[in-house]
């Protein structure tokens, strides 16, 4: 059974300021029903599909570090998203930012154990585990002064009965079998957290020193391993 999913009228909702920008459209914070939200525009020409399956996938999911839906809107031809707003930004922001803010090696394990405490979840969601499938800091959210992290974009999960190839995701942090677009399950978000792991804790790009996405493909099919200095840090 499908889960049930709140139609909003527009009317409700106070859009406020851009907060995100992406392939898939906007995100705003908004106003709605005396609860500061985050309001995600999807664009027109994304796939039907993809739409419902992010609104299915979120509507099912009931977790701290899984950001809430709350319903959908419609206005001007386009799908709203009401999601829960995370005031602390994406963990890549925080990672990369340019004033270096510094965070201990507690803060990096913290923030690691609730990814996979999220990804534990979907992948023991009932009748069928969830495969996220684009788990990257940038999909992951903070809150509380960075001591909460909830995992968002929910556009390319798919049930795990599902999973056949496919060319979502960020390259740098997909698995080998998800590149090679054959069979894959649970364990390639797995992968994808595991290489999230080591970006907290080096604040480096992963596979940061290949310039294009041949060689990005070589590096993680061909068995090539990273640099000595970037070992150490694992």
């Amino acid at each position: 059974m499908a889960a049930a999913v709140e139609g909003v009228p527009y009317e409700e909702i106070v859009t406020k300021e851009l907060i995100g920008t992406g392939f898939f459209g906007s995100v705003h914070k908004a106003d709605w029903r005396n609860r500061e939200i985050a309001v995600k525009r999807i664009r027109e020409g994304c796939e039907d599909k993809k739409i419902a399956r992010e609104i299915y996938q979120l509507a099912k999911a009931n977790h701290v570090n899984i950001v809430q839906l709350y319903g959908t809107s419609r206005h001007e031809g386009c799908t709203l998203l009401l999601m829960e707003y995370v005031d602390g930004g994406s963990l890549s922001s925080l990672l990369h930012a340019e004033s270096k803010p510094s965070y201990s090696h507690g803060h990096a394990f913290n923030w690691a154990h609730q990814i996979a405490l999220g990804l534990a979840y979907l992948h023991g969601m009932q009748p069928k585990a969830v495969i996220h499938r684009d788990i990257k800091p940038l999909n992951t959210l903070l809150c509380q002064k960075g001591l909460k992290l909830k995992i968002c974009d929910f556009g390319t999960v798919v049930d795990l009965s599902l999973s056949m190839s496919c060319n979502a995701g960020t390259c740098r942090y997909k698995s080998p079998e998800v590149l090679q677009a054959s069979q894959f399950n649970e364990k390639c978000d797995v992968h994808s957290w595991a290489i999230t792991f080591w970006e907290i804790l080096s604040r480096k790009v992963p596979f940061g020193h290949y310039d294009t996405l041949f060689e990005l493909y070589m590096a993680i099919n061909g068995g090539k391993t990273f640099t000595r200095y970037y070992k150490d840090l694992l």
